[in-house]
């Protein structure tokens, strides 16, 4: 893996820099950190990270860092391009159900061809601030299209605490990818709110600000750990807080992780006083790990999903033809032509690593029951587990309503090889 270090960048707003002196010892208002990056429901799906964060004037603002890629928005003609016009709506509400605070911003997105509005590797950020008090608080974010009746929301439960002297608060990670045009020592970012890499851009770059007193010494340390909370790397840099606001840059290969959802944690540790942890979730969608090493490997695992006649063609094909086959599977599979990505790929690729990290025992997980199931069917909506007992074995039934369908598995072993004994419509 590529070396790692961090960077140092100090941030003074001239807003900022006019106070500095004036509050550099004062408590002020905090943050604590938040869990996982929800996703939106609703017509439109956006993810969301929130934080709050201390002002150096002592008070406090809840950060809000919105990403819609460009094939959820609603993009209409506009003279030789097209644009896409949409509102941001973030409400506070206290324990009593009453608004104490909250915005709207109106926004859009101009692009110049067609295929750019289908886009799922672009996407609007937008960073949005309100201010707030210490306390318990409802956040609920609204992002409406202003062409359609379309419209995602997400409801987050934050704390908004006291910031201690000699405390650090972090801010919300923002994730960038490596510029292929420059050289890879060339500190250059360009967004990637998506927040998707593949093997062809396996450099993850991330941004996190630290907000505290200058001259607070603490440990900074990154994590990457699956969503059941398996770690898969850590690094750690000894930091002294240079300024109210001290911006940390890193980066990172995924090219040793498996295809699948991950989770980045940042945590500020400092000599004394409590820690700061954020969370932010990421996605990995082709890995050599997971895929195109064995090629008797990938006709088993594409057949969980193809027809034998799709097999058949992948099988027959000649060594030196074998890529152009693949290709063309992949491309008489992709459920939209249009966009810059093959979703019906990205899903398989996706349920296999998942498959892999998740359900790995005796065997490798995409050859146990549970793996297969998954693969072919995805996340159940409902799922029944019962643990072992004097007298029984562990079991699982996984519920599909929309296929109606259920799966029940049965861990006869022990050892959670659980294998399918039951599979009936519902």
């Amino acid at each position: 893996m590529r070396a790692i270090q961090w960077c140092h960048v100090v941030l003074l707003p001239a807003a900022l820099a006019l106070s500095l002196a004036v509050v550099s010892n004062a408590a002020a208002q905090s943050v604590s950190p938040y869990s996982i990056t929800p996703s939106s429901f609703g017509d439109i799906r956006f993810t969301l990270d929130v934080t709050a964060l201390p002002t150096i004037q002592g008070g406090s603002t809840v950060e809000i860092g919105c990403s819609v890629v460009y094939d959820e928005l609603m993009f209409l003609k506009c003279g030789d391009g097209y644009r896409a016009r949409y509102e941001i709506t973030a409400i506070l509400y206290d324990n009593r159900g009453k608004q104490v605070a909250g915005d709207s911003w109106m926004r859009s997105v101009d692009v110049e061809t067609y295929g750019e509005t289908n886009s799922r590797r672009d996407a609007a950020r937008d960073v949005l601030r309100v201010d707030v008090k210490e306390g318990s608080y409802k956040l609920k974010v609204e992002l409406s299209s202003l062409d359609s009746r379309r419209s995602g929301v997400v409801e987050k439960q934050i704390e908004v605490g006291m910031l201690a002297d000699r405390f650090v608060a972090l801010g919300t990670v923002q994730f960038d990818v490596e510029d292929r045009n420059l050289s890879p020592d060339t500190m250059r970012f360009v967004p990637n709110p998506s927040r998707r890499y593949e093997q062809e851009s396996p450099i993850v770059r991330v941004q996190v600000s630290a907000y505290g007193d200058s001259g607070i010494a603490y440990t900074l340390e990154l994590s990457v750990t699956t969503l059941d909370n398996r770690t898969q790397m850590t690094m750690r840099d000894s930091v002294v807080q240079t300024a109210w606001v001290t911006r940390h840059l890193r980066q990172f290969s995924v090219v040793d992780l498996e295809v699948g959802d991950y989770l980045l944690h940042v945590r500020a540790l400092p000599s004394e006083g409590a820690e700061t942890h954020i969370e932010a979730r990421f996605r990995v969608l082709t890995s050599p790990r997971s895929w195109g090493e064995d090629f008797d490997k990938m006709i088993a695992q594409i057949g969980y999903v193809a027809t034998r006649d799709e097999v058949s063609k992948l099988t027959s094909a000649a060594p030196d033809e074998r890529d152009a086959a693949w290709n063309a599977f992949w491309k008489n599979r992709d459920p939209n032509p249009t966009t810059d990505g093959n979703e019906f790929k990205e899903q398989f690729l996706r349920r296999l690593g998942y498959a892999n990290v998740r359900f790995t025992s005796l065997t490798e997980g995409w050859q146990t029951d549970m793996g297969r199931v998954f693969i072919q069917h995805g996340e159940p909506d409902d799922v029944d587990s019962v643990p072992s007992g004097a007298s029984m074995h562990a079991w699982e039934t996984w519920y599909y309503y929309g296929e109606h369908k259920k799966f029940t598995f049965v861990d006869r072993q022990g050892f959670g090889d659980y294998t399918l004994v039951e599979a009936t419509r519902i």
